[in-house]
């Protein structure tokens, strides 16, 4: 009778279940120079240090970047912590997109440039945020989409900063 009982609970209950998924996108930290694949800067790496305080306790699941060394670098100091390894993405930024929306139910780190960051966002939020400026690089926006069976997905996106305020 009781594994009846539970059976009819689990059977019940499942499909109501809400699935929230969170994705964390920042811009890379401070680059050394306008070289295509520059690495980070003194400031840079002290920014990577101060993302890696921000989001150790969160949960992160998975680490996504482009295939620049600075979105590498700006990642690897969270995924050395975290023992994870950092997915290079290499295509393009609609199907980075593409990919993140398949993923359900865990927290993801997205490191970009001020050319993608807004586009990811608006990917996967709907919602449209300012063009990133050359010197700012302390913005994380938090997209979270909640989802369960039957119902359309509630998105919501915040916007904080980390580390250094930017000048």
């Amino acid at each position: 009778m009781k594994s009846a009982i539970l059976f009819l609970l689990l059977f019940v209950t499942a499909p109501n279940r809400v699935v929230v998924t969170t994705y964390y996108i920042v811009r890379h930290a401070e680059k050394l120079n306008a070289t295509a694949d520059t690495p980070l800067s003194v400031t840079g790496q002290k920014r990577a240090l101060a993302l890696r305080e921000y989001l150790k306790n969160k949960g992160i699941d998975s680490i996504f970047t482009s295939s620049f060394l600075r979105t590498e670098q700006t990642a690897q100091p969270l995924a050395t912590l975290l023992r994870k390894k950092v997915w290079r993405h290499i295509g393009s930024t609609e199907n980075l997109i593409i990919d993140l929306k398949k993923i359900s139910d865990k927290e993801i780190l997205v490191v970009g440039h001020s050319n993608t960051v807004p586009d990811i966002v608006k990917g996967l939020s709907g919602k449209t945020v300012p063009a990133i400026e050359e010197n700012d690089f302390d913005n994380m926006y938090i997209v979270r989409v909640k989802t369960s069976p039957g119902t359309v997905p509630i998105r919501t996106m915040t916007r904080v900063t980390y580390g250094a305020l930017s000048p």
